[in-house]
């Protein structure tokens, strides 16, 4: 067995406290990593601080990109064990987003038809938490349309662990896995 790590987040960006107005969701953005220390997180997003429409598939990092701008920002990391066949999967596909970046964008028309409860899935866009489902429909545990994925989905995964919650800021990379008082495996 391995572990995955999917962070959901609430940077504070505009668009993210819009998101927040209509989910009524404490996390609108999701990103997955292959270790704890999550200073590589696979998503979609924003590739610049001020420019929404230059978005796509994106690198980032607890410690780096928008987190830095945004002090405040809260976060949930949740800690998933994946059989060995299921992580190389995941890793794979991962990879292959990768090596071919620029063919990837970000599905902000998406967004907005799962708004109105309408399925818009094209071929090389995502948005975050569409991107993380689509990741995770690898596994033997997860079965969901990616376009109709909500990052707060992601706490119904089985045998999840929190291993943090609170202000990024406040994540410490060196004693980056702290467990959350009364945090257990199972789904509440």
């Amino acid at each position: 067995m391995r572990n995955i790590y999917i962070v959901i987040s609430q940077t504070g960006t505009l668009f993210s406290r819009l998101l927040a107005l209509y989910t009524k969701d404490p996390y609108n953005h999701a990103s997955i990593a292959f270790d704890s220390s999550l200073q590589e997180m696979y998503s979609f997003g924003r590739r610049r601080r001020y420019n929404m429409l230059d978005s796509g598939f994106i690198i980032e990092s607890i410690s780096g990109g928008l987190f830095i701008f945004f002090p405040q920002a809260r976060c949930c990391v949740l800690e998933i064990p994946v059989t060995d066949a299921e992580y190389s999967a995941i890793r794979d596909e991962v990879d292959r987003f990768c090596r071919n970046h620029k063919k990837y964008k970000y599905n902000l028309l998406g967004v907005f038809t799962y708004i109105f409860g309408k399925s818009l899935a094209r071929e090389d866009y995502y948005f975050c938490s569409q991107f993380v489902s689509y990741l995770l429909n690898k596994t033997s545990f997860w079965i969901r349309a990616p376009q109709f994925t909500r990052p707060m989905d992601f706490m119904s995964i089985p045998n999840r662990r929190i291993i943090y919650e609170g202000k990024v800021a406040d994540f410490c990379v060196p004693h980056s896995v702290r467990p959350v008082s009364g945090a257990t495996a199972a789904v509440e």
